[in-house]
């Protein structure tokens, strides 16, 4: 007889509408799972473009000074060197033949190539 009773009780509360918040906290919900998938796709796109999961660090290059031994390493790398005259010349490394170094300076519009002896050098600095 208990058994009736329980089994009753369960049946009554079937018959019962429903309350009226829980069908509206349904879409809601569906709304905001949503959302939070769109967020999660969008965030694995970012993190595919920029090929990692972590946030790029820039590292800002800067004018470092090297000995003139080691310039032949830095043909195509920007260049500052300064000689002992005074002159300074700021500009592209292009090539480097015995104590000849050839620098593109950008002048103007245009650039201009300078052939400077690297025996006669008081500074020489490289962006790296």
């Amino acid at each position: 007889m208990l058994l009736l009773v329980v089994v009753g009780a369960h049946a009554a509360d079937d018959k019962r509408p429903a309350p009226a918040h829980k069908h509206q906290s349904q879409p809601q919900h569906q709304a905001s799972e949503e959302a939070r998938r769109r967020e999660a796709t969008r965030e694995a796109i970012r993190r595919a473009v920029r090929g990692s999961n972590h946030d790029t660090v820039r590292i800002e290059k800067r004018y470092q000074s090297i000995s003139h031994e080691h310039i032949g390493q830095y043909v195509g790398s920007w260049v500052k060197l300064e000689t002992y005259y005074g002159r300074k010349v700021e500009g592209v490394l292009r090539s480097v033949d015995g104590n000849i170094l050839y620098i593109d300076e950008h002048v103007g519009r245009g650039s201009a190539s300078y052939p400077i002896n690297k025996t006669k050098l008081s500074g020489l600095q490289v962006l790296r």
